[in-house]
């Protein structure tokens, strides 16, 4: 399960006492990079391996979402995991009701409430494959609801791949990295607790740094699989990884074809793992 945050410096993430509080239960990377500026290339290379070219457009176009053509070139995780019978969701909060692909946006799909969706926060639907076929696999969540899909499926059990895109309060695109892991430690205590998590490696990641010119972020591998902070070695913490070190890392799990140069050319997570 992939969880990603928005726009955090490592300098300021690692020193949260929220963050903090987690990493003491897992492996978080201290030489770990986000792809891009802005955000949307990378959640698209997080999902397919690459950024399509959007991160070379101005930044301005480079963070309008696309709908990339139901065709050869434009592939993502989904396509190596469902011929192999391995199920994905891509949990959206906030996502409006109706039918995909959901192309409205953040001003009509802002609840001041609770804070927005943004579609390019949602990466799968920017695919027409997955809007043609998988629409169903796109789960709205209600964070206001004590009853909402993804606390249903995570009493069930949750398929192989999941993708959580928290609503913009929570993901901290509108307010801040400590309400972003205030978040995530309530929902990590509250609606995905440990007694849920068996099996299942959680991984929480930003999208990219807010001013890092080495677009530096805080990411944290937490599971029953992974060492705690104190059986990992520092060295191994401190080698480069991207977004794409998690894809291939995802691929390699699952025994499937890296998907595009980017994580191909990738090295897979390792030497973390009890």
């Amino acid at each position: 399960m992939i969880i990603v945050l928005e726009n955090g410096d490592y300098e300021i993430a690692v020193k949260d006492q929220n963050l903090a509080a987690l990493t003491a239960h897992g492996a978080s990377f201290s030489n770990f990079h986000a792809l891009f500026h802005p955000s949307y290339p990378n959640y698209l290379a997080m999902i397919a391996g690459t950024d399509f070219g959007v991160g070379k457009k101005p930044r301005l176009l480079a963070d309008m979402q696309i709908d990339f053509p139901n065709d050869a070139d434009h592939k993502t995780i989904a396509d190596r995991l469902i011929p192999n019978g391995v199920d994905f969701k891509n949990y959206a909060e906030e996502l409006p009701e109706g039918n995909c692909p959901y192309k409205i946006d953040k001003q009509k799909a802002t609840n001041p409430k609770t804070g927005g969706y943004l579609r390019r926060h949602v990466p799968f639907l920017s695919f027409r494959e997955v809007q043609e076929k998988w629409c169903d696999h796109i789960v709205r969540v209600d964070s206001a609801s004590s009853d909402n899909y993804f606390l249903r499926d995570a009493r069930q059990g949750l398929v192989a791949y999941s993708f959580y895109s928290p609503n913009r309060n929570n993901d901290g695109h509108d307010t801040s990295v400590k309400f972003a892991a205030e978040w995530l430690r309530t929902f990590l205590d509250k609606q995905f607790p440990e007694s849920l998590r068996k099996g299942t490696l959680v991984i929480v990641t930003f999208d990219e740094s807010d001013h890092n010119a080495d677009n530096r972020i805080f990411t944290l591998f937490l599971g029953d699989m992974v060492k705690d902070a104190s059986q990992q070695d520092p060295k191994v913490l401190n080698r480069y990884y991207t977004h794409y070190s998690v894809l291939r890392t995802i691929e390699d799990n699952f025994g499937v074809e890296p998907l595009a140069a980017g994580d191909r050319d990738a090295a897979p997570i390792t030497d973390i793992w009890k």
